[in-house]
Order: C-alpha cells, then sequence, then structure tokens
C-alpha cells in the first residue's frame, strides 16, 4: 500500500511538473545523479488542498547549513486549524537511488532517536506519503500567517468606475509668482549676514502673486459610463475556526444618446455569504480562495496581493481596505 502510495503522489509531482515548465529533463537539478548536498539547503514546501472539505494541508522542509532538518506540518481551512507542528532532525544522509536514478532516498534521522524517516527527492522537492509534495522554495508556514494576519477581518472595497465626457471650456486659475532677493538679516542682531568670503548672503522672497483665469480645453465628465463595484470580507472564528466571508458585485453598462440621457444596458448584481479556504497557496503575494455557498455553489477568487499598498487585485480590480 505504501509503494502504491508514493507512485501516486510521483506520479501527480511528474504530472505538476509537465503543466508548469517546458524545459529539458537535463536542466532539472532533481535529476538525481546530480544532487548534492547544496542541493539540498533551505526551503523546500507544498500545500495540497481537499477541496471537498475546504482543508489546505501544508508540509515544510528546513534544511540547515549545520546538517540539521527541521520538517512543519500544519492544516487550515474551514472549522479547522491545526496549528504548526515541527519536527527535528539532527542529519541527514543519502540513501538508495530510485525510479533509474531520476529519485533518491534521503533519510532523516530523529534528534530525539528512534526511527529514522525516509522521504524522496524528485523533481526538486521533497515527496512524502501521506504529505504535500514539497517542491516551492518560499516559505509558506511563514507566509500563510502572515496572510492571516493581513487579510482577515476587514472589508476590501473596489469602485472603478469610467465616464462619457464632452470636450467643453472651462475657466482655470493660474497663478503667476514674481520673486525678489534681498540681503539676509541675523535674526539676533538685525545685521545683514556675510559667508566665509565677507560676501552677502541674499534670501528669496515673494515679490507679487498675479491670478488669472484662463479659458481651457478639457474633456468634461457628464454622466458614468461603466460602474464596478466590489467588497469582500474574509473572517475567522477564533473559537470555532470557522471560515465566513460575504461577497458583493456591481456591474453596470450605459449607453447615452445626442441629448446626453443615459440608459443602462447591463446591470449585474452578485451578493452573497460563503464558507472559504485556500485551495492554493503559493505565496504571501498570490493565493487562491474557495468560496461556499450556503446552496453549494462554489467559487474560486484568484488573489494577487500587495502588501506594500496594501490592496488586492481581484479579476484585475484593485481592492483596498474600506475605512
Amino acid at each position: 500500500m505504501k509503494n502504491k502510495l508514493l507512485v501516486c503522489a510521483f506520479a501527480t509531482a511528474l504530472t505538476a511538473l509537465a503543466f508548469t515548465s517546458c524545459k529539458e529533463s537535463t536542466d532539472f537539478d532533481a535529476i538525481c545523479n546530480d544532487v548534492s548536498a547544496t542541493t539540498l539547503q533551505g526551503v523546500f514546501s507544498g500545500a495540497t488542498p481537499d477541496l471537498e472539505a475546504l482543508l489546505l494541508n501544508v508540509a515544510q522542509y528546513r534544511f540547515n547549513d549545520d546538517g540539521t532538518v527541521e520538517r512543519t506540518v500544519m492544516a487550515l481551512g474551514d472549522g479547522v486549524y491545526n496549528a504548526p507542528v515541527t519536527t527535528k532532525f539532527s542529519s541527514w544522509q543519502f540513501g538508495e537511488y530510485r525510479d533509474e536514478n531520476f529519485s533518491r532516498e534521503i533519510i532523516l534521522n530523529p534528534e530525539a532517536g528512534g526511527e529514522p524517516v525516509v522521504v524522496i527527492f524528485t523533481l526538486g522537492g521533497i515527496l512524502t506519503e501521506d504529505q504535500p509534495f514539497a517542491g516551492d522554495k518560499n516559505d509558506k508556514i511563514k507566509d500563510i500567517e502572515s496572510t492571516q494576519t493581513t487579510i482577515l477581518g476587514k472589508k476590501w472595497f473596489g469602485n472603478d468606475t469610467t465616464y462619457f465626457k464632452i470636450d467643453t471650456i472651462v475657466d482655470v486659475m493660474k497663478y503667476d509668482t514674481t520673486y525678489t532677493y534681498k540681503p539676509k538679516k541675523d535674526p539676533e542682531t538685525g545685521k545683514t549676514m556675510r559667508d566665509s568670503d565677507g560676501h552677502i548672503i541674499y534670501e528669496q522672497t515673494i515679490k507679487s502673486i498675479d491670478s488669472t483665469l484662463v479659458p481651457t480645453k478639457m474633456k468634461w465628465p457628464v454622466a458614468p459610463k461603466t460602474i464596478n463595484i466590489r467588497r469582500m470580507e474574509l473572517n475567522t472564528d477564533a473559537s470555532t475556526h470557522a471560515n465566513t466571508g460575504k461577497w458583493f458585485m456591481q456591474v453596470r453598462e450605459y449607453e447615452m444618446d445626442a441629448d446626453r440621457h443615459t440608459t443602462i444596458t447591463k446591470d449585474t448584481t452578485s451578493t452573497y455569504e460563503f464558507h472559504w479556504a485556500f485551495s492554493g497557496y503559493t505565496s504571501a503575494a498570490s493565493y487562491i480562495v474557495k468560496a461556499r455557498q450556503a446552496d453549494g455553489t462554489d467559487e474560486y477568487f484568484d488573489i494577487k496581493f500587495d502588501a506594500k499598498i496594501p490592496a488586492m487585485t481581484i479579476d484585475k480590480q484593485l481592492l483596498k481596505i474600506e475605512e
């Protein structure tokens, strides 16, 4: 049974690789007859969803420079939160080659003693029975904790409105400022200040400000052309870990006749509450949220997140925190 599970997981990893890369196999650092201790330094992480259960499982390995290894696993979803649990290994070593040298066993020696743990290094990542394939080099455990802090419990809002505009002339106030220069006075003595060479120091002052109304041609907004409003909330209950959310979207399009009368040609409104979980998690900047409505309808939100703003992008629309 164990071998069947590993073969199945290995096949899944191969399939995923086929969709994410077009390189020849000789380009992969996962060709295990070329693998070295240097290859196995750093972080290897992976996340696999259980879509029906609204659950995300995460597994991560950290190979340290001193030869120790840390394996961290966690699970989170709607009604589930298994906090990160780390197992430490005092050392590791290479084991047997597998799959015509395409894979290789890695033997992890527990810090507290006991039976060694055997994992498989393949396709540039770590394959373990009953755990996600850990093939990414980013720290997902840290990123997920950051994402939860960043996005949960906030109202995200975006309003992209465009307008019909007409050519018009408006008076724009223009200002013309004239400056002059005068010797700078010492604020204490009132004497003219000089530099180290004895030259008088001058300071700039405003002599006059003249204002003029200037007729200016510009595009003047007269009526909405398209309105695109989105609101999203993602929450989790600290006690039950139930993940709940709210979604609102309104899209309107208008036509305008010669008399500037507008007519709605499209009016789509979608609003519902849902339970949710991550159905895909790449990093703190990119993840997918699966939203399940009360009637069982599922919808997926592919989110790109910019922590500097902060803002999330959904369907190319930027949503910021609503004050």
